[in-house]
């Protein structure tokens, strides 16, 4: 595999991570950057939907998102502020390498998805 495909891999899995642990957080925590993420009700409703958790597992995977919750916070807490510049500097990035009608589809696409990002 190329090089430069495992770095725009790399790159993808680490968006996606910061994604989903800031949607976590921001929800949790009530400073909403819009409607996207779940928090530990909607993850353990998802997850009994599409698992068809019996009520035992139900119990069960409430406990450990109870359990684990504040550790996720904290851990998310002291990564946030690098893993919003990284995914900012990255999205500016990809923003310089498009042409104008693509950049204006990007920005539309993005805002959707984070409507602070790229103000």
């Amino acid at each position: 595999m190329p090089g430069w495909l495992k770095g725009a891999l790399l790159l993808g899995l680490s968006f996606a991570a910061g994604v989903v642990l800031g949607a976590g957080y921001e929800r949790h925590h009530g400073r909403g950057h819009g409607s996207m993420g779940m928090d530990p009700h909607e993850v353990l409703e998802h997850f009994s939907r599409e698992l068809q958790l019996d009520s035992a597992q139900v119990d069960q995977v409430r406990a450990i998102l109870v359990r684990r919750q504040s550790a996720v916070d904290s851990a998310w807490h002291s990564m946030q502020p690098h893993i919003s510049a990284t995914l900012d500097s990255t999205l500016r990035e990809v923003l310089g390498v498009l042409h104008p009608d693509q950049a204006q589809k990007y920005r539309k696409m993005i805002g959707e998805m984070h409507p602070h990002a790229l103000r």
